[in-house]
């Protein structure tokens, strides 16, 4: 297994890999997409920097059967490392702890910055689809 920055090349297995695990509306075009391989797509991470110093953790999905063995963890490692300023993300209740162990907090949707929130309508996680509750988070 090793964790790289994915290129152009990558793009169309991260595309295959989001759309088997019901992410089709996943754009691999924008941000920057981290992914876990070996072999075929493991997991991936996208950040967008969506003004300066403010980036939304997008996509972040490891294949079903592979979780719990560090591949999450080792992505979000990687692509935190990556970038500074303060990052944002969207999430369901089940995977705040997960995320609270980088450094991430609940913020109230009222204090995401107007970019974060203009990027999160775009990819419709604001406001939540129907029968979804959604968590907002920061860290740095």
């Amino acid at each position: 297994m090793f964790i790289t920055r994915g290129t152009r090349h990558d793009k169309p297995d991260v595309q295959e890999f989001l759309a088997a695990h019901g992410w089709g509306n996943s754009n691999v075009d924008e941000g920057t997409i981290f992914l876990a391989r070996d072999g075929n797509v493991a997991g991936c991470v996208k950040l967008v920097e969506v003004a300066p110093q403010t980036v939304v953790v997008d996509d972040m999905l490891v294949r079903d059967g592979r979780r719990r063995e560090g591949i999450g963890s080792a992505l979000m490692n990687a692509a935190m490392n990556s970038r500074g300023g303060t990052l944002y993300l969207c999430c369901h209740e089940e995977t705040i702890k997960f995320y609270d162990g980088f450094g991430f907090v609940l913020v109230d949707e009222g204090d995401l910055p107007p970019p974060v929130v203009t990027y999160l309508e775009a990819v419709d996680d604001i406001p939540a689809p129907e029968g979804h509750v959604h968590y907002f988070m920061k860290a740095r």
